[in-house]
């Protein structure tokens, strides 16, 4: 199982806008793609952070990729620079 670990920070009051997109773009596209298990949408309001955690069986290939890159261009005019990406290989869990 995979991981990936997706942090970015929206311009000031546009967190809930980030959460609706997500919703709207993205969230679609990551459940159509094989060996998707599960994903979350995450924020702080008051430290003006977002970030996306994505649960797969597999380590996920180019069609994650590309829905990452069409949504970081949807993000653009409410984001301040470009997000942070991490991948992780689960090695345990409970």
């Amino acid at each position: 199982m995979y991981i990936r670990i997706v942090r970015g920070q929206p311009r000031p009051g546009q967190a809930d806008e980030a959460a609706r997109r997500w919703t709207e773009h993205l969230a679609p596209r990551l459940r159509s793609i094989p060996g998707f298990r599960a994903a979350y949408f995450i924020g702080d309001r008051e430290a003006n952070k977002v970030g996306g955690v994505s649960i797969w069986d597999d380590n996920h290939g180019e069609a994650v990729d590309q829905a990452m890159r069409e949504f970081r261009q949807r993000l653009q005019d409410i984001t301040v620079g470009p997000p942070n990406m991490e991948d992780y290989e689960v090695l345990a869990e409970a």
